[in-house]
């Protein structure tokens, strides 16, 4: 596997690491030594010390985000502190802080109801291939992403208990960090929730999914609303083919990052408006 001047110690510490690690961190470990080994070999490096410059060089070659990089250099700190033990002294390389690459895509008022027209309007090429009220969930799941900036994931998930008409609120469970949380729903929306609930036949169903697959029990997945939404994109002549370095491109979770940047114009106008008030 290994064929550098460490293959054996390599060899050793990653059998130590997969004894106390899951197979996708042993597994992570493993495609790590094996950048840093192959390093060591074209650099013709033979000695049983690994040294600051050759770290320093190997560092260089790598790519990836911030985190992405200073999650392998903690795999080689690791490694570095085992050969430590064995006597071999090693060069401890410091970790790097990591900042934000991620450059999220705003989508501009324009392009809202760009999206939400062709959603409106979106006709299947094989309608026999779609569940029942094709038509209706797909830009139903939309407003709520868009108005209510749940994740993909937790919308797809909910179920007509979830939704509290009197309260207007979403009860989302099982989100991110095991969390759960109510998060409000304005007016115009609860009213075309409550609508929407009637047509499909599910208001008095608790346990039925707000977006029903084409299986009983299912619901609607993840890749099947990004396939549907890509198809819109196209539809709306939104082009992320020339995107920056970094930058994700138009997607669903785009709706998140809108969400936060409306909600927060909204504070400091309505900051605006209590100063000029005073």
């Amino acid at each position: 596997m290994f064929n550098s001047s460490f293959a054996r110690e390599m060899t050793d510490y990653l059998e130590l690491r997969t004894a106390v690690l899951s197979a996708s961190s042993a597994s992570n470990d493993r495609r790590v030594l094996l950048l840093l080994d192959q390093y060591l070999v074209l650099s013709g490096f033979q000695g049983k010390e690994l040294t600051e410059d050759i770290l320093s060089a190997w560092s260089k070659t790598l790519s990836g985000k911030s985190k992405t990089v200073k999650e392998k250099l903690a795999v080689v700190r690791g490694f570095g502190k085992y050969l430590n033990t064995l006597g071999h002294q090693s060069f401890l390389p410091t970790l790097p802080k990591v900042k934000s690459d991620y450059i999220p895509y705003i989508f501009s008022d324009e392009e809202i109801v760009s999206i939400f027209h062709y959603a409106d309007n979106l006709t299947p090429q094989n309608p026999r291939s779609c569940s029942s009220f094709f038509q209706l969930k797909i830009p139903m799941a939309l407003r709520i992403l868009y108005s209510c900036g749940t994740r993909l994931q937790e919308t797809m998930s909910l179920q007509r208990k979830d939704v509290d008409f009197k309260n207007r609120t979403l009860f989302l469970k099982k989100t991110k960090f095991s969390k759960e949380r109510v998060i409000p729903v304005h007016e115009s929306l609860i009213a075309v929730m409550e609508r929407y609930c009637l047509t499909l036949g599910i208001m008095h169903e608790p346990e039925a999914f707000l977006f029903p697959g084409r299986k009983e029990g299912s619901h609607y997945t993840t890749r099947q609303m990004d396939s549907w939404f890509s198809e819109i994109l196209k539809l709306a002549d939104i082009d992320q083919r020339e995107r920056d370095c970094h930058e994700r491109g138009a997607c669903l979770h785009c709706f998140r990052h809108l969400f936060v940047l409306k909600s927060m114009q909204q504070l400091e106008a309505a900051e605006t408006a209590w100063l000029l008030r005073e």
